[in-house]
């Protein structure tokens, strides 16, 4: 009888769609989890604070470390650290090496943090009105926002090294802690704001705490990752300090991919500035942005904080048809999500914000302005998540110049749009700016990427787009009318569990509708291929 032959090996590239996907969900449902967190707090925030001079003051200091631990927390590091870590861990030296560039990097950054976090408590005022410079007209808020930012400001230091420590587990392929851990800072603030509640603070005091335990959070998410590296191998790198040629190179591509990766945080900033000038605005357009974030971490956050790895390997190897499938992967699940979530949020905007936020000093204007800004808010998802995806094969190559520079093309575009349709509605028209900033910058990266033959759309891949369009204008139309229908039962009551269960079965019915209409059209199946695309296809 003759032995079975053994099976042939997979190609290139093969295992790494489903690992893609594995890794995608692990990371975006513990993002999710922590937006879902985030609301939490965000409800408990608007319920404190309202949307007052207060909260503008609080928000605008949060802004910057919320803006700094969403670049860094959510894979900004990685961008520059994990290539020059794979590669020495690939190279002669082998895991040694690596670990003694780590060492190195979080011993080099705990020393220039403490200098450059005593230059910016010092230069506090300043950062505030660049923030909100609208603030130079109203000195009450000016002040409390100072104050704010100056027990806030801490976080940045500890939040910056709790970052590097999760570049490394995201560079051994261990993500499940690293993006847990962000979820701890809302816990911290959670609790502050129970315990504020129960000593019946006022407002101002509610946000004196709030802004102390935004500290206190950086301290306790840091911690946690550092258990987390030290219990598992090869475990947490001993500190130096010292300027190695590897640490030079992390040095010299950080600064710009850091930039980088921050494009999109610099546009909401650019939001938050257009906004500033119209007493609440800063607060409509915060919430707004806290429900659009949630989709956008769960898709683009994931995808880029899985894909880099990856990508990062595929390249070391030189392997080009699994980075073309690793890229096809990501933007065909990417945009499965993300296409039906911003049509969702757009039409059902206001019953969203009235459910989660309508209540205490959070009153009916507030409900319909940040409805408003949420709903411009989502047009811009989608482009977002290309641009995510996209960047990460330049991140790879270690030559992060070109999601820079398209970064810094999507940032002027938001500034002239902002300034072109903000004057009425400000954050109406900052959200509707920072949407168009946000195509911008995938288009611009889906231009460079094809031209410098990275990468291309492969016909499955276009094929599983169309087909989830297809399927989202169905659902469209379906919770479209739902919502009309069931619209004075959602909006203008005091929200409660009954108004949340009624939210909840219309979202559960569109994506019900949504997911029937994406198998009847190919949806499911095409985005299944392209993430198998063969070969025969890559050469055709």
């Amino acid at each position: 009888m003759r032995p079975t032959p053994p099976e042939p090996p997979p190609g290139p590239g093969a295992e790494a769609p489903s690992r893609l996907a594995r890794d995608s969900t692990v990371v975006g449902l513990a993002t999710a989890l922590s937006r879902i967190m985030g609301f939490a707090r965000d409800i408990l925030i608007a319920r404190a604070l309202g949307a007052g001079p207060v909260a503008d003051a609080f928000l605008v200091a949060f802004r910057l470390p919320n803006m700094v631990r969403r670049v860094l927390g959510e894979g900004g590091l990685n961008a520059p650290f994990v290539p020059v870590y794979l590669s020495l861990k690939a190279g002669p030296g082998g895991e040694a090496e690596a670990r003694r560039f780590a060492g190195e990097a979080m011993g080099g950054f705990a020393v220039a943090l403490l200098v450059l976090l005593a230059l910016a408590e010092l230069a506090a005022p300043w950062l505030v009105l660049a923030l909100a410079g609208g603030f130079r007209d109203v000195p009450e808020t000016l002040q409390l926002a100072e104050r704010y930012t100056r027990l806030a400001l801490p976080f940045l230091a500890l939040t910056v090294l709790a970052s590097l420590v999760s570049a490394i587990l995201n560079a051994e392929k261990r993500f499940a802690v690293a993006a847990l851990a962000p979820i701890v800072l809302n816990i911290v603030l959670i609790a502050a704001l129970f315990g504020g509640e129960r000593a019946s603070a006022s407002p101002e005091q509610a946000a004196l705490l709030l802004a102390a335990a935004v500290s206190a959070g950086g301290a306790a998410h840091l911690a946690l990752v550092i258990w987390a590296l030290k219990g598992r191998a090869p475990g947490l790198p001993r500190p130096s300090l010292g300027w190695s040629a590897p640490l030079r190179r992390l040095t010299r591509l950080g600064l710009p991919a850091l930039l980088a990766g921050a494009t999109g945080q610099l546009v909401l900033l650019v939001a938050t500035q257009i906004a500033s000038h119209q007493p609440g605005a800063v607060s409509w357009l915060y919430y707004a942005d806290r429900v659009f974030q949630l989709p956008l971490g769960f898709v683009a956050v994931a995808m880029g904080v899985v894909l880099l790895p990856e990508i990062a390997a595929r390249e070391a190897d030189g392997d080009a048809e699994g980075r073309q499938h690793a890229l096809d992967s990501a933007l065909a699940l990417g945009l499965l999500l993300a296409i039906p979530a911003a049509v969702a949020l757009a039409i059902l905007a206001e019953p969203i914000v009235a459910v989660l936020f309508e209540r205490g000093q959070f009153g009916a204007l507030d409900r319909e302005r940040t409805a408003a800004a949420l709903a411009a808010f989502a047009l811009g998802l989608p482009g977002a998540v290309i641009a995510r995806v996209l960047s990460q094969v330049h991140f790879a190559r270690q030559k992060p110049g070109v999601p820079l520079w398209c970064g810094l093309a999507s940032i002027l575009v938001a500034i002239v749009a902002g300034l072109a349709v903000a004057p009425d509605r400000p954050a109406t028209g900052a959200a509707l700016s920072a949407a168009l900033a946000f195509w911008t910058q995938g288009a611009l990266l889906a231009v460079w990427t094809w031209r410098q033959r990275l990468w291309r759309p492969g016909r499955r891949l276009m094929r599983a787009v169309a087909a989830t369009l297809a399927a989202a204008a169905i659902m469209a139309a379906a919770i479209w009318w739902l919502g009309v229908e069931l619209r004075g039962a959602l909006v203008g009551q005091p929200a409660g569990l009954r108004q949340a269960a009624l939210l909840a079965g219309l979202c559960g019915a569109g994506l019900g509708l949504y997911g029937a209409a994406a198998w009847a059209f190919g949806a499911l199946k095409a985005g299944l291929a392209a993430t198998q695309r063969g070969k025969s296809e890559a050469e055709a």
